[in-house]
């Protein structure tokens, strides 16, 4: 007869397991930080020639840097690789985590994003914190999803999603959809930002996010909705509240996570392990982020299903619609077409209501810019012109084009940007790039540091693009550039271009006094006003 197992047996089973628990995390760390400190030290003896960002060759500088000026970290950036046309920043000396290379030339940006195109993709969640995230919040959209030699299809469905997009910016949308809309939605923008004439500052930041989302849901999903004029848009506040919660949280995480992927061994480390689960669970801000993607989900659901259902889906001319019309043939999920209505929010809302939101602070800043855009917008456009591509065409309204070209010059939207490689490669300047080092270029910082490529660089000067030559689109990357140019730069451009017409026609801005202005931390840069995301302008009638 078998004894029944005593306490003390338990307790020994007990040890014995912990015992050989502990041995194999310790055997799964080390092994982990074995390879990752030959993959590093192989990657630092390739960029042993290369200079570090001033300031940052000593164990651990450039990420005790980064967090201390995260508040900052364009500005930052310039200071430490002023000067320098590529630069290496070291992360954890025993892995090439939180580390990269920038590059701060045209020859190298056109080299990722043209020449070796098919090396250079997104990174992938068990490399970088914030791609996990990332991915959460933006699915497999044309956002996240791989191309070129990190893709397990060679990058098809990346250009499937493309293609379809393509359909939509064609001339004839840009004569009648886009026009109508843009036309009525600023009209909107104007008659809300009149009732505060002459009255107390208001928020005109609030005013542009809310043109472009009223505009991007009528043209890409074909839903009329007025912010401006009292509309609840559900999709819109949450798809703010998770973009503001996603970026506080990845902040707040990083070094947990970055400790939590590195040093605990299954089934707490790793990109998906139990301890960033728990994390996540105990996360005050995650749970808002998560509450308000349920939202999202929920609305696009049914944009999607009241799209199918559309007896005139065939006729439809929005991008939702494309890519319904094209579901048979490429067989797009309702999961992915949920996800890619969130890519596309991002892609046409975002960043043509954060180049409007520079543009007025420069305009503000600047009274006699903003007259001489006013005399010019008076005597090439009077009150009954039609406002469609020709008549806003920069050879109509040369000084409307350089001051929107100069805004984004200055404030790109997405200001900063990066890649990783998936295979070994050798820069133009012969600096040779490990797969799987993440490569970084900021057009933010393109356009401030170099004299020979804008004289003058931190001048607001809209003279410098008249007449108008079109800049390469690698020494001006805010459009991206080769295979990945942004599909939708003319409608942004034109969208941009009929705001600021529609207000400067019958409005005069000032900056509201006292305030604190700067850039944001999200994927897009908004203006920050100290601590809020806002933009207090004094508007007054023209008479």
């Amino acid at each position: 007869m078998i004894p029944a197992p005593t306490l003390d047996g338990h307790r020994q089973l007990l040890a014995r397991s912990l015992l050989a628990y502990g041995a194999f995390g310790l055997l799964q760390v080390g092994y982990r930080l074995a390879c990752s400190w030959a993959h590093a030290r192989q990657a630092r003896t390739k960029l042993k020639e290369t200079p570090s960002s001033h300031g940052h060759e000593g164990f651990m500088a450039f990420t005790l840097g980064l967090a201390k000026n995260l508040h900052r970290a364009l500005d930052w950036r310039l200071e430490v690789c002023k000067g320098l046309p590529v630069c290496k920043n070291w992360g954890f000396p025993w892995s090439c985590m939180l580390g990269n290379i920038f590059i701060n030339n045209p020859e190298g940006v056109r080299h990722i994003l043209k020449d070796e195109f098919q090396k250079y993709s997104k990174a992938i969640p068990s490399l970088d914190p914030f791609i996990i995230y990332f991915n959460e919040f933006m699915g497999s959209g044309i956002f996240t999803v791989l191309h070129g030699l990190g893709s397990v299809d060679n990058g098809q469905r990346w250009l499937q999603m493309r293609k379809t997009s393509a359909q939509m910016f064609n001339r004839k949308n840009f004569n009648t959809l886009m026009q109508e809309v843009f036309v009525t939605k600023a009209d909107a923008l104007r008659e809300w930002l009149e009732g505060f004439a002459d009255a107390e500052p208001v928020d005109i930041q609030k005013g542009f996010f809310n043109f472009t989302m009223d505009s991007i849901m009528n043209i890409f999903f074909g839903e009329d909705v007025s912010s401006q004029t009292g509309d609840h848009n559900p999709y819109g506040q949450a798809f703010d509240e998770a973009h503001e919660a996603l970026f506080v949280h990845t902040v707040n995480s990083l070094a947990f996570n970055t400790f939590a992927m590195t040093l605990l061994p299954w089934p707490f480390g790793g990109a998906h392990g139990l301890a960033r689960k728990f994390h996540d669970f105990a996360s005050p801000m995650y749970w808002r982020f998560r509450k308000a993607l349920r939202i999202l989900d929920a609305e696009a659901h049914r944009m999607v299903q009241n799209c199918r259902i559309d007896a005139s889906l065939s006729q439809r001319r929005d991008l939702l619609a494309l890519f319904l019309q094209a579901e048979e043939e490429h067989g797009y999920s309702e999961g992915f077409l949920k996800e890619m209505v969130l890519n596309l929010i991002i892609a046409g809302r975002d960043t043509t209501a954060c180049a409007l939101s520079w543009m007025f602070v420069e305009l503000a800043r600047n009274p006699a810019v903003q007259s001489r855009l006013r005399d010019e917008i008076d005597e090439k456009l009077p009150s009954d012109a039609n406002l469609d591509m020709q008549t806003l065409a920069h050879g109509k309204l040369p000084y409307l084009h350089g001051v929107l070209y100069e805004t984004l010059r200055l404030w790109p939207p997405v200001p900063f940007d990066s890649k990783m490689t998936y295979a070994d490669d050798v820069l133009p300047d012969g600096t040779q790039v490990s797969k799987g080092i993440t490569v970084v270029f900021s057009p933010y910082i393109l356009a401030r540091d170099g004299e020979e490529r804008y004289p003058d660089p931190l001048a607001f000067k809209p003279e410098r693009w008249i007449p108008f030559s079109a800049p390469s689109p690698f020494e001006f990357p805010v459009f991206q550039a080769g295979p990945r140019i942004c599909l939708g730069m003319d409608m942004a451009i034109f969208e941009a271009k009929v705001a600021a017409v529609q207000l400067l026609r019958h409005l005069e801005f000032d900056l509201a006094p006292g305030q604190r202005i700067g850039y944001g931390t999200k994927i897009t840069m908004n203006v920050r006003n100290g601590d809020k995301d806002e933009l207090l302008v004094c508007v007054r009638r023209r008479h």
